[in-house]
């Protein structure tokens, strides 16, 4: 099974590969969740996330996944996901 530090590291690789659409510092944050399968990582920009700039916030439904058993990083949307994140469990992020 995944750790959170080895999730983060994933999460990292796949943003190297498929850089997202962001307003702003690409920042990856310390609110983290989790489930059975699954952690859902908090990202976004850091002008958000940090600075509380409202400007910076994202607007793309998007969820990205990172299965506990595998590794694999997956993007979804947060619409058909809703009762999944929902049920999850934050943990820390390991950073």
């Amino acid at each position: 099974m995944l750790t959170i530090q080895e999730a983060r590291r994933a999460l990292e690789r796949h943003f190297a590969e498929h850089p997202p659409a962001v307003s702003g510092d690409l920042y990856i944050g310390d609110g983290w969740y989790e489930d059975e399968q699954d952690y859902l990582p908090e990202w976004g920009s850091r002008q958000f996330l940090v600075d509380g700039n409202p400007s910076f916030g994202r607007l793309d439904n998007l969820a990205i996944f990172i299965d506990k058993h595998t590794g694999a990083v997956r993007e979804d949307y947060v619409t058909p996901n809703l009762k999944k994140i929902r049920g999850m469990r934050p943990v820390g992020s390991g950073a």
